[in-house]
Formats: C-alpha cells, sequence, structure tokens
C-alpha cells in the first residue's frame, strides 16, 4: 500500500504545484500517517484528504474548509466524495475525487469566493437613531473602506493570472520587527492548525504585499492597488502589465555586457548555499526600483548592484561527513543519473553534502568579520544547545519535481539551536536573508530548468529513486558548524571556501 500512497503524492505535488500540502503526521495517535489539502484550481475552498497506511483499500477521511459556501453545500460535497470514494477502493483515488469536486462546485454554482449574504439586520433600528450630520466636509473626509489582508491572500490563492511565486508579504514580527518572506513559503490554512514548524502568521500581522519589488497593498499607507478599493483606479493586472511593459524597455536600453550573460540558473547551481530555492524564482528583474505609490520605474537607480544586495552572500552549513550518509546520498545519484544519463551535471559533490541553517546578508568585509566574531563569542551558548543526539537521514523526496534532497529527522533542540543562531546574528546587526521557510534537507541533486522542459510534464523524478523513498540512510551529529560564502570558489577539500568553523564538541 506504501508504493501506491508515495506514487500518488509524488503525482499529485506535481498536478497540484503551488495548490498542494502535505503533512506527515506519523505516530501521533490518529491512525493517519499523512493528510493531503488541495486547492481546487480558482476555487475559494480547500479539501483536506486523511490518510492511513491501509489508503487506497480504506478510504481517506475528507474535509472541507471553505468561507464562501454554506454549511448544506459543504456537508453536500463531502457525501459525494464519500460516496464516490468507496465506489474506487483499492485504487489511488484522490485526483479522481477532485476532479468530481470541481464538477460538482461548478454545476451547484458556488465556490468562486463570493461570500454568502447574511439577513442580520440586528443594528439597523440603533443605526437609524443616529442623527445625520449636515456638514458635508465631515462626509467627504470619511476614509473609504480599504480591502483587508485576507482579501488580498484569497486574491492571490485563487486568480490564476497572479503567479504567486512573484509575491511577497512583509510583516512584523513581535521580537525582531519587519520580516519580508515569499508567499508561497507561508501555510494560509487556519494558524490554530498547523504543525510548529510550518511557518504562519496572523493575518493582522501582515504589513504590505508586493509584486517582485514594487508595493501593492500597503497597510500604514492605506495603498491598495490590488482591488483599487480606495479609488485609485489600478488594478493588480494594470500594475503587473505596467511593471513587465518598462522592464522589458528598460532591458532594451540597458544590455548586458558579455560578462553578465551567466544565466541565472548557472549562478544557482554555482552558489547553492540556499537549498530552499526550487529555481522558479529565477529573478528576470535585475536592478529594477519602482516607487512606492506608482509603477514607474526609477530611471536613475537600476543598478545590478541594488538587486544583488537583496540576495544571500553567505550560509552557515552543517557539512555532512558521516560515511555512511555520504555513501547512500551518492548510492542515490547513481541511481538517478544511471536512469537519466543527462542529470549527472546537477549532481552535488559528495565533498559539497551539507544542511544550510541559514542564509545571511554581508556585503562587506568588515560585516563578514562581524559575523565570525557573532560564533566565536556565541559558542558557548551554541555548544549547550546543540542536540546530543544526532540528525537521521531518513529517505529521499524532492522540491516541485526539480530537486532532489535527503529528508532529515531532528529533534527539537535542532530548531531551538537555529532560531538562537539566527537571533544572535540578529542581535549584532546582521540581515538574514532566508527568503523560504526552514526545511531542514540535503540537496543530492538539482534539475534545470532546460533539463526539465527536456524532460517533458509527465516526467516524476521520483520514480528514479523509488527503493530510497525511505529508510535509514544514515546520520549526522552537530559537532561543527561553518559559516561559508556563496560562490564557484572551493577549498581543497572540495567543499564551498568557509571563513569560520566552529566547533560544537568543546
Amino acid at each position: 500500500m506504501a508504493g501506491k500512497q508515495e506514487e500518488e503524492v509524488a503525482s499529485l505535488k506535481v498536478e497540484f504545484a503551488g495548490r498542494c500540502r502535505i503533512v506527515e503526521l506519523g505516530e501521533n495517535g490518529s491512525g493517519f500517517i499523512r493528510s493531503i489539502t488541495l486547492q481546487p484550481k480558482n476555487m475559494d475552498l480547500t479539501i483536506k484528504f486523511q490518510l492511513k497506511d491501509t489508503y487506497p483499500t480504506t478510504i481517506p477521511k475528507i474535509s472541507i474548509r471553505s468561507s464562501s459556501l454554506e454549511e448544506n453545500d459543504i456537508n453536500g460535497l463531502v457525501e459525494a466524495l464519500d460516496n464516490k470514494a468507496k465506489s474506487c477502493i483499492k485504487e489511488p483515488m484522490i485526483t479522481e475525487l477532485m476532479t468530481l469536486a470541481e464538477t460538482w462546485l461548478n454545476e451547484q454554482g458556488v465556490g468562486k469566493g463570493t461570500k454568502p449574504k447574511t439577513n442580520n439586520h440586528k443594528h439597523q433600528k440603533k443605526n437609524r437613531k443616529k442623527k445625520i450630520k449636515e456638514n458635508s466636509d465631515d462626509i467627504d473626509t470619511k476614509q473609504a473602506s480599504m480591502k483587508t489582508s485576507a482579501d488580498v491572500i484569497k486574491r492571490i490563492q485563487w486568480d490564476s493570472d497572479l503567479p504567486q511565486e512573484e509575491f511577497l508579504v512583509g510583516y512584523m514580527d513581535r521580537f525582531i520587527g519587519i520580516q519580508e518572506k515569499y508567499f508561497s513559503a507561508f501555510s494560509w490554512e487556519d494558524i490554530a492548525s498547523v504543525d510548529y514548524n510550518v511557518l504562519a502568521i496572523p493575518k493582522h500581522r501582515i504589513e504590505y504585499f508586493k509584486y517582485k519589488d514594487l508595493k501593492v497593498w500597503d497597510k500604514p499607507t492605506r495603498l491598495d492597488n490590488v482591488f483599487g478599493s480606495l479609488g485609485s483606479g489600478k488594478t493588480i493586472k494594470n500594475i503587473i502589465d505596467n511593471y513587465e511593459e518598462e522592464y522589458e524597455t528598460w532591458l532594451k536600453n540597458h544590455p548586458k555586457d558579455e560578462s553578465e550573460e551567466k544565466t541565472n540558473e548557472d549562478k544557482k547551481k554555482d552558489c547553492n548555499g540556499d537549498d530552499n530555492s526550487t529555481d522558479e524564482d529565477d529573478s528576470d528583474d535585475d536592478g529594477i526600483v519602482v516607487s512606492l505609490d506608482s509603477a514607474s520605474i526609477n530611471t536613475e537607480s537600476r543598478c545590478l548592484y541594488l538587486d544583488h544586495l537583496k540576495r544571500p552572500t553567505h550560509f552557515i552549513a552543517l557539512r555532512i561527513i558521516d560515511a555512511e550518509a555520504v555513501q547512500k546520498m551518492t548510492e542515490v545519484q547513481t541511481l538517478i543519473t544511471d536512469q537519466k544519463p543527462q542529470l549527472k551535471a546537477g549532481c552535488m559533490p559528495a565533498a559539497c553534502f551539507h544542511i544550510t541553517l541559514c542564509t545571511l546578508g554581508l556585503d562587506r568585509a568588515e560585516q563578514i568579520l562581524k559575523a565570525c566574531d557573532v560564533l566565536k563569542n556565541n559558542q558557548s551558548e551554541l555548544c549547550k544547545l546543540k542536540p546530543s543526539e544526532s540528525l537521521k537521514i531518513i529517505g529521499v523526496d524532492n522540491f516541485y519535481n526539480r530537486t532532489v534532497f535527503a529528508k532529515i529527522k531532528y529533534p527539537r533542540m535542532f530548531l531551538d539551536f537555529v532560531d538562537h543562531l539566527k537571533q544572535c546574528f540578529r542581535n549584532a546587526g546582521i540581515e538574514i536573508r532566508d527568503n523560504y521557510g526552514f526545511v531542514p534537507h540535503a540537496t543530492i541533486l538539482k534539475i534545470s530548468k532546460q533539463e526539465a522542459r527536456q524532460l517533458g510534464s509527465k516526467f516524476l523524478v521520483s520514480n528514479l529513486y523509488h527503493n530510497y523513498k525511505e529508510g535509514n540512510l544514515g546520520s549526522q551529529y552537530m559537532n561543527s558548524i561553518c559559516l561559508c560564502a556563496m560562490g564557484d570558489q572551493r577549498q581543497e577539500d572540495g567543499f564551498w571556501v568557509s571563513q569560520h568553523d566552529l566547533k560544537l564538541d568543546s
């Protein structure tokens, strides 16, 4: 049964890319080993399937969340899906159930994002008793209602014309102030229902949304260029079209030198300190600086260096040097490249196997020295916080059918260690430039966009490492961490150039 489940999960990740969330539940006492949450395209709802290890010989538990469906509609859809599931026992069924859900919703004419009307007139009489102000100036100065952050989130989620991977969210962290991460890094489910290691934020802490580097919704300044609710006359599609048109014009007027023709894809392979990157966010807008309130480009500030400053320059790595782990990860590479020789170029060299703990912005030499001092000055605290047990490497998975990685099973103390490490850097004024939620992993192989296109849309990389999806691949103790520079330079032992190695066993 496990084999069928794994194959179906891999297929769902590809088919519902950007609309799929899978949580491994393990032994949690519920009897379910995995939950899969999917969002029908352009529909204001999510459908969760909870699977037992006996699936598909037993049907999944199905639940639906939606702000636009009434309870009767939800119950009717769940009943229809349950009946269909019973007729599909012994075969993978989730894709078929999602097709049925979309058909059912379209036939019923519900789920498109319009909230049901209420008949609540509770306060109408009270409001009528209020004295109507005769001064027209008071009416004119009343602020218009602005669309909320929740409205923007739904728009980005359900509007297929808006590329989720190009939007960023600025939010208020109670301890360190304004932070910014990609929209796709967050889980937008009810914050009370997500796991502790899933990146989620209360919506009232959201300060702004950006399309690339242009603010399109900003709470403090009451800017809404997503819906145009404040009378700007602009909507998000107008903003994106103007942005891209002006960028194309700028590109024609500012051709790159031959020395700059190295593609972002190549750069990412060479500078793979932030392994969480899916390459889907390859930047095509280098050097563009857009004004806050309009979509016009600041022609005086178009400098590639400005965009470069936003990217990580260094990363903190835990090297994987355990002989068994290195051997097993190398075996996975061999297994994959024996079947697809064209993927050899994307293999991570064995000397470079590591787990990235965080990425930093160290743009000047004095910042590098300061980061080294942070590690030295906090060595005793970090030694006390390091996990006493090893990190377990427990199988192979992939990000977006493009990055093959070793899964890491870690104790809670490991997350506490990483959080404290980041806080030490922040306290010293060093910028953390993590653009994705923290998912501990070790990259084994990356597939370039060009290779992915050649392999075709039906290609599933998970089929190439089937025997390694689960099981023990080794372990690694946290004996030391190192501050490494991103780039194509390597040490004599083949690893990235380390600015400082911090021993944790002293």
